[in-house]
C-alpha cells in the first residue's frame, strides 16, 4: 500500500515512516483523539493478497493479536488496536523513541557484554510471561526489539509471524530466516523453545558482532541453520568467558531438547554470569529483579509489577556503620533492604533489626510532611532500593495496592514484635 504523507487512518495521523520489514511499514502517528504518540503497521498489500493468508489466518492473526494486547509488561510494546481484512490491514502500538537493536549488531558498534545480558535477561522475562499466556512470539530479532534507553527494551510485533510463516517454509523471500530455528524452517509445531533460539542468535550477533550461519543464498542458510554446528560466538569476539558461550550455544541447540527447558532457568544463568563476571558494574537490573523477586515480602507481586518497582527505585551498596538515616531529618523516600541488615536507634538506644526484605523510612510516606522517627545504620554490608515519593505516586494502581498492602503488613509485624517486647520488660 503506497502512501502520501500525512495521511489519516481512522483517528491516526500517520507522519512519517519509522521502519519496514517483511509485511509492512511502520510509520510514527498521532492518535487525533488522545494526542498519544503511536506506531501504525501499515500490511502491505500483496500480503493480504497471497494465497496462502486465508481467512483462517486473517482470524488467527486478529485472535493473537487481541491476546498480545492484554500483555502488560514493561518489557513488551503495547498493542493498542488491530484490523485485518481483504483489502486492508493495520496494528497501532506503544511507539517507543529510540529505535531497536539493528544498529548494535554491527563490529564497530557493539554494547558492552553487561550490557547485553541485561537486555537478554529482560526478554526472557518478557517472553516468559508471554509463554503463561499460551502466546509465542515467533519472529524475534533485533528490528523487533525496540530500545527505550540504555538496556531498557521492549518486544514488539507478537502474532506477526502469522502472516508469513507459510510463504517462508515454501522457500519465499520474505525476510532474512537467520533467526529462525530450525523446527521453524521444518515447518514443525513451535513453542516457547522456538523463541529461545531466536532470542539465542539475536545474543550471538549482539556480543559477536555476526550471525553464526552464513550461505550465499536461501537454500544454503536453510541447511547451515538445520545442520551446521555454530562456533563460540568468542570465535569473533576474543575475550568472552568460556561460561557465556556455553549458554549461548545451548540457546540455539539444534533439538529443542537440548535448550534450556524454560526461561527462568535461562535466566538464572545469565544473572549468574552477569554477576560473576568481571564485566558487571554497579547492581545489573538483573540483580536487583532477583533480590525483590526472592523476596517472601513480594512474593504476591507479579513479574511486571517487580520491574515497576525496579524502575520506581535507585539501588546503592553500603558498607557497615554507615548512617542511612537520621532522627528528626525530613524525609523525601522510603526504602526496600535488599541484602544485609540494620539496626533502628532512637535517642542511642537500640529499637529494632531490620533484616533483608524488610521496609524501613516508611512512617514519612504514610504521614508526609514528618520528619524521621529515628536513626537507621548498617550492621554490615547492605543492598538498598531508595523510593522517592513521587516515583511511589506513578505505579499502575495494581502495584500500588499491592504495594500499600505489603506496607501494612510490615508495620502490622513491628507492631506486635514491640508489644511482645513491652510484655517481656513488665513481665
Amino acid at each position: 500500500m503506497s502512501i502520501q504523507l500525512p495521511y489519516r487512518l481512522g483517528k491516526y495521523d500517520l507522519i512519517r515512516q519509522i521502519g519496514e520489514g517483511a509485511t509492512g511499514k511502520v510509520y510514527y502517528a498521532l492518535d487525533t483523539f488522545s494526542g498519544r504518540e503511536v506506531a501504525v503497521k501499515l500490511i502491505d498489500q500483496d500480503v493480504l493478497a497471497d494465497s496462502e493468508f486465508n481467512e483462517e489466518c486473517r482470524k488467527q492473526f486478529l485472535n493473537e493479536a487481541s491476546l498480545a494486547g492484554r500483555l502488560a509488561h514493561p518489557h513488551i510494546v503495547a498493542i493498542l488496536e488491530a484490523s485485518v481484512t481483504e483489502n486492508a490491514g493495520y496494528v497501532v502500538m506503544e511507539y517507543v523513541p529510540e529505535g531497536n537493536l539493528v544498529r548494535y549488531t554491527y563490529p564497530g558498534a557493539l554494547l558492552p557484554v553487561e550490557n547485553v545480558l541485561q537486555i537478554i535477561f529482560k526478554c526472557c522475562g518478557a517472553l516468559d510471561y508471554a509463554f503463561r499466556y499460551g502466546i509465542a512470539h515467533r519472529d524475534i530479532k533485533p528490528a523487533n526489539i525496540m530500545v527505550v534507553s540504555g538496556t531498557n527494551v521492549k518486544i514488539a510485533d507478537f502474532g506477526a509471524a502469522v502472516f508469513y510463516r507459510a510463504q517462508v517454509t515454501q522457500n519465499v523471500t520474505v525476510g532474512t530466516p537467520s533467526y529462525m530455528s530450525p523446527e521453524q524452517l521444518n515447518g514443525r509445531r513451535l513453542t516457547h523453545l522456538s523463541d529461545m533460539y531466536s532470542l539465542g542468535i539475536v545474543a550471538y550477533e549482539l556480543l559477536a558482532g555476526a550471525l553464526p550461519f552464513h550461505a550465499p543464498d536461501m537454500l544454503g542458510l536453510f541447511d547451515a541453520i538445520t545442520k551446521q554446528d555454530a562456533a563460540p560466538p568468542s570465535a569473533h569476539r576474543p575475550g568472552l568467558p568460556a561460561e557465556l558461550d556455553r549458554i549461548i550455544l545451548r540457546m540455539i541447540a539444534k533439538n529443542p531438547d537440548d535448550r534450556y527447558p524454560n526461561w527462568a532457568d535461562l535466566a538464572l544463568e545469565i544473572a549468574g554470569i552477569g554477576r560473576f563476571s568481571k564485566f558487571r558494574q554497579g547492581i545489573s537490573d538483573s540483580d536487583k529483579f532477583n533480590m525483590l523477586r526472592t523476596s517472601n515480602t513480594l512474593h504476591e507481586f507479579s513479574d511486571p509489577e517487580i520491574w515497576e518497582l525496579i524502575q520506581a527505585s535507585v539501588w546503592a551498596k553500603f558498607p557497615a556503620r554507615t548512617a542511612l538515616l537520621r532522627e528528626d531529618e525530613p524525609g523525601q523516600s522510603m526504602y526496600f533492604l535488599a541484602s544485609g541488615q540494620m539496626k533502628v536507634t532512637k535517642h542511642g538506644r537500640l529499637l529494632n533489626v531490620i533484616k533483608a526484605g524488610e521496609y524501613f523510612g516508611e512512617m514519612a510516606y504514610i504521614r508526609r510532611g514528618t520528619n524521621r522517627q529515628a536513626t537507621l545504620e548498617s550492621l554490615s554490608d547492605v543492598v538498598v532500593a531508595e523510593f522517592p515519593f513521587p516515583a511511589l505516586e506513578k505505579l499502575g494502581p495494581g502495584c500500588e495496592l499491592r504495594f500499600a498492602k505489603t506496607l501494612l503488613l510490615s508495620m502490622t509485624d513491628r507492631l506486635m514484635l514491640a508489644g511482645d517486647r513491652i510484655v517481656r520488660m513488665h513481665g
